[in-house]
């Protein structure tokens, strides 16, 4: 059994399926012998929304366009927002089979690691959003939509160790990594902009914020309404606005890698992962300090 159980969400359909190797290489040489205590597995973008974005893409290739990278994010996290968002109550639709896919994820690392061990989570753009919408309902007794509808599915005994482990209430620190968030529900009142809880309903986790401040799909979190300003943690700066010693590369859409190779990631998540292993925790008990930081807004 591990110690840790960590997990690597992609953002859109755009990821390969190895996406994650050069950070868990980077703990792995890192960590040295504690590397073995860890479980690390990752989620990329549902399959069957994938086929049908790249069919998509494929298509428009034909005719001239440039910044390709870039459209082809643009288009697979626009896709697979609207996918999403516009069958919510239908069974088995896209809200449900990307639920349904982070389930499993969580299904297969209770197996592997034991239904008590803590997690880290770290997830990247649309990756976020998706997830947020994961714990959203798994904090709720009961809702009428996704894959905890009509109280999750079947064969889990409510209130035992591997429900809790599938609500994730064993989370321990959530990375957010050029969280998309605030494109989705700026349009609402700000008393309906409402964040997930880090430390209520049988939760205790610290979520932490990283953006680029040119990256046009990352942004802070905490002033986005109260209850954000409440959960995360703290929003950190991958690279300071304000260093003059790095010109603005000016607005870009960065992928995964570039949150991966920061120096400011992986310095916050080693620090995390040997307090997890010093202690020997277990069940998402996550330092319980949270950011001073308040908004003025």
């Amino acid at each position: 059994m591990a110690d840790i159980v960590v997990l690597a969400v992609a953002g859109a359909g755009v990821a390969p399926r190895d996406f994650a190797s050069p950070l868990f290489s980077a703990l792995k040489d890192a960590l040295g012998g504690d590397w073995s205590r860890l479980y690390c597995d990752t989620l990329t973008a549902v399959e069957s929304l994938q086929g049908n974005t790249d069919r998509v893409f494929q298509g428009m290739c034909k005719s001239e366009m440039d910044y390709l990278r870039a459209r082809k994010f643009l288009l697979c996290t626009m896709a697979q927002s609207a996918a999403q968002l516009g069958d919510i109550q239908q069974r088995d639709g896209a809200y449900e089979k990307t639920q349904g896919a982070i389930y499993r994820m969580l299904q297969k690392a209770a197996a592997a690691a034991g239904e008590r061990t803590p997690v880290v989570l770290l997830s990247h753009s649309f990756g976020c959003v998706s997830f947020s919408n994961y714990l959203w309902d798994a904090q709720r007794s009961s809702v009428g939509h996704g894959i905890w509808r009509d109280g999750g599915p079947g064969g889990v005994r409510k209130g035992s160790a591997r429900e809790r482990f599938l609500r994730l209430k064993t989370l321990s620190y959530w990375y957010t990594l050029g969280a998309s968030n605030p494109l989705w529900c700026a349009g609402r009142g700000r008393e309906q902009i409402q964040a997930v809880t880090a430390d209520s309903r049988g939760y205790r986790f610290r979520w932490k914020n990283f953006y680029h401040p040119d990256d046009l799909f990352g942004w802070p979190l905490k002033p986005l309404s109260p209850t954000y300003n409440q959960a995360v943690f703290k929003d950190y700066e991958t690279r300071p606005l304000s260093d003059s010693h790095m010109g603005s590369q000016g607005p870009q859409v960065l992928p995964l890698e570039d949150y991966w190779s920061s120096d400011l990631v992986l310095q916050q998540l080693l620090g995390d992962l040997r307090a997890l292993l010093q202690n020997g925790q277990r069940g998402g008990s996550a330092p319980a300090q949270r950011s001073q930081r308040v908004l003025t807004v």
